[in-house]
């Protein structure tokens, strides 16, 4: 079972307004929903709560108890994310390069969506494919940087009012190398390749995926309901974003950590839940990042945040070109070699750490330390099992 947390002892103040409240008291008014959002709905609503058990912790000095409770380890859950975003960021500092590091954003155009919706899984699956695609195919033109890159892909299917927008975020090291291997090709200050040949590329190629997805069938719309989409988009303008370059590695490290484990909302941006409505912070692109507040019908918040509910195995942070898995080792190596870069990346020794140990170093923060002298640690007395049945939909429930 995953990382465990202290429950609220009776008498204190009530916690903040969370997710799996809302869905507890209007979840089963949701609509037929898949498999995949079923387990999430589940694992939310029982995470952190005596359903998944726990143990009773006890402090060292002045016996001080509490209930600790298991975490369901859900990658959509808004609870379980930072523990697993800070031993992947820990592995990723190993991986940096002495370069500039840009970002670039891939998105898809509007007449797109409802083909998206109904075929997740082959379309954002062929939407990786087609941004690998573009970036490794430009980036290796000699007319542009001539080199062979390497990037990380992080998939994003969200607004910030929860509204579905399939994006793709890539992280581009500034240069890359000879397509001989023999020497390491810097880009431009702050240049990396011109958005509009990637703009190009990216609409050609994901189109192309997609029309032959619809001839072979492989979406659920009917053809010519797909085909009509298909002609729509190719008549538009796509957007492809570049963004400045990061100022340096500690930069990259920070984005990558608000982005990559990142669920469709936080806890955090929930203001409350007064009768059926649900009120949450957003911030407005369209006015200067402005924070704002948005309130909606709770069953209507509940539908889309389920509607960022990636497909079972799907997987949503990818590694291409130089970083790709099996020669990324060796190929960072040869590049560090190769920009004579003296001093050797950081090495995550963390294999032995609990994540209690982890957490302490990587945020200075003890969740060992005893709440109430301040002075001792709490440690396992004993453990508590996990209840035999769950909460579930339409009021069922179901085995543990």
């Amino acid at each position: 079972m995953g990382c465990c947390q202290a429950a609220t002892p009776i008498g204190e103040a009530a916690r903040p307004l969370e997710l799996a409240d809302i869905f507890r008291q209007f979840g089963d008014e949701l609509p037929a929903l898949t498999s995949e959002q079923q387990k999430a709905v589940r694992d939310i609503t029982s995470c952190r709560t005596a359903v998944l058990g726990g143990h009773v912790h006890q402090c060292d000095h002045c016996g001080h108890r509490q209930e600790v409770y298991h975490s369901c380890r859900n990658r959509h859950c808004p609870k379980c994310q930072s523990l697993e975003q800070a031993r992947w960021l820990e592995a990723r500092q190993a991986e940096l390069l002495p370069v500039e590091y840009f970002h670039v954003v891939f998105t898809v155009p509007d007449e797109l969506k409802a083909l998206f919706l109904v075929n997740r899984a082959t379309c954002h699956k062929l939407l990786f494919a087609a941004v690998a695609e573009t970036l490794k195919e430009v980036a290796l033109n000699p007319d542009r940087l001539g080199a062979r890159i390497g990037f990380i892909a992080v998939l994003h299917t969200c607004t910030q009012k929860l509204l579905f927008h399939p994006h793709v975020h890539c992280i581009v090291p500034g240069g890359g190398l000879a397509p001989d291997g023999s020497q390491w090709v810097s880009a431009k200050p702050g240049y990396l390749l011109p958005v509009p040949v990637l703009s190009l590329v990216f609409r050609g190629k994901l189109l192309d995926k997609l029309e032959k997805a619809v001839h072979q069938d492989e979406v659920r719309l009917s053809n010519k309901d797909a085909t009509t989409l298909l002609q729509q988009a190719a008549r538009k303008s796509w957007v492809v974003y570049s963004k400045s370059p990061f100022a340096g590695p500690e930069q990259v490290l920070r984005y990558l950590g608000r982005y990559t484990h990142r669920t469709a909302i936080s806890n955090d941006r929930l203001v409350q839940m007064s009768g059926r409505q649900v009120t949450f912070r957003y911030k407005d692109r369209a006015d200067d990042n402005k924070t704002k507040l948005l309130t909606l019908d709770a069953v209507e918040f509940l539908r889309r945040f389920l509607l960022h509910v990636l497909p079972s195995g799907f997987v949503s942070i990818r590694y291409y070109g130089l970083l790709a898995h099996g020669i990324k080792q060796q190929r960072i190596a040869l590049c560090r070699q190769l920009l004579g870069a003296t001093d050797e990346a950081a090495t995550p020794d963390s294999i032995a750490e609990t994540w209690q140990e982890l957490l302490l170093r990587l945020t200075g923060i003890d969740v060992t330390r005893c709440p109430t002298c301040n002075t001792g640690h709490m440690a396992p007395l004993y453990r508590i099992p996990a209840t035999v049945r769950r909460w579930h939909l339409r009021g069922r429930a179901t085995s543990s």
